[in-house]
């Protein structure tokens, strides 16, 4: 995988707008699947920087993934650290409604699990309250 990287990145860096579209695609692709979405956004916003680079939207989608999945690691990290209840109830909801949108369904229901499970009753109530809601 690491040739088909380096290959990638050449490609890309060729300032041809189709091949480096097509470059850029396939690596944030891998790096996605590697859960390197930093380097991932990175490679995309690259692409966009080719004059005239071809599939623009496609680019700007995977973009939009690739920051989707950067949220997710930041809210992660605040469910995880000792936060008050209302941004604890916050990051919870917001990661468990944001995880099924790239197909984990399993962990969003984990994290309305931890949050409904919590020893703080305040954090546990404001959980259940935004998990019950109309959305």
């Amino acid at each position: 995988p690491v040739e088909a990287e380096e290959a990638l990145r050449a490609a890309l860096a060729t300032g041809e707008p189709e091949i480096s579209s097509l470059a850029a695609q396939r690596l944030a692709e891998i790096l996605l699947e590697e859960g390197e979405a930093a380097e991932a956004a990175g490679v995309l916003v690259e692409a966009l920087s080719v004059p005239d680079v071809a599939e623009v939207a496609r680019l700007r989608v995977l973009l939009g993934i690739a920051y989707l999945e950067l949220a997710c690691a930041q809210i992660t990290g605040a469910v995880e650290e000792d936060v008050d209840a209302e941004t604890g109830a916050l990051a919870i909801e917001l990661l468990a409604r944001t995880l099924p949108l790239r197909g984990r369904d399993e962990d969003a229901e984990r994290v309305w699990r931890y949050g409904l499970d919590s020893a703080d009753e305040e954090l546990a109530e404001g959980v259940r309250l935004r998990r019950n809601r109309d959305v």
